[in-house]
């Protein structure tokens, strides 16, 4: 598993961001920007209380890996080239058979309509099938038609509807589902 997270866990970039690979000194860049509640209309992160709690959160994604060594953790922090602000961050959970059961990201309010979520996911896709992964799965909040814009750009396609898969402000919320695969890699 550590030969896998080392080829993954990687600095990347684009035209216009930087795409580093996450850790708690972060934490301080991007608290003002979690505080924003329209962030949170259509994700179930909660937000931070402080930057200290951030610094403890994303301190413990560090080994990369989940609780029961099963699952590889990795997650990237986007800032802009130009002058290294924050945008967002992109995650992913990655099994044992390479396939990502879990592809999400969230990008800051001020951000938003900019590209700059297509432009970093669609470089991390790259990566990861270039690296092995075979498969992306990603769920979005039914009625998140900016999220589902973004995956469609991106090639992936509408698998199912997940019925009370989530919850936002305590009430529990259906997922669509979409998934894309390796043109390159089988599952098995």
């Amino acid at each position: 598993m550590e030969e896998k997270i080392r080829i993954l866990d990687q600095y990347l970039e684009s035209d216009r961001l930087l795409i580093k690979p996450l850790n708690a000194s972060f934490a301080a860049a991007a608290f003002p920007k979690l505080q924003d509640d329209d962030l949170y209309r259509w994700i179930s992160m909660s937000k931070p209380k402080s930057v200290e709690s951030l610094q403890e959160n994303w301190a413990r994604l560090d080994s990369r890996m989940s609780p029961d060594g099963s699952e590889i953790w990795l997650a990237w922090f986007v800032t802009r080239r130009i002058d290294d602000s924050p945008v967002g961050c992109i995650d992913v959970s990655i099994d044992q058979h390479m396939v990502a059961n879990n592809f999400g990201y969230y990008f800051f309010v001020d951000e938003w309509g900019k590209g700059y979520g297509t432009e970093a996911a669609s470089v991390v896709v790259r990566h990861l099938f270039s690296s092995g992964v075979k498969c992306l799965m990603a769920t979005v909040t039914v009625g998140n038609h900016a999220s589902v814009s973004l995956l469609k750009k991106l090639g992936f396609h509408f698998t199912r509807t997940i019925p009370n898969n989530d919850k936002l402000d305590g009430v529990f919320v259906d997922d669509d589902e979409y998934v894309l695969l390796n043109p390159k890699q089988t599952i098995n």
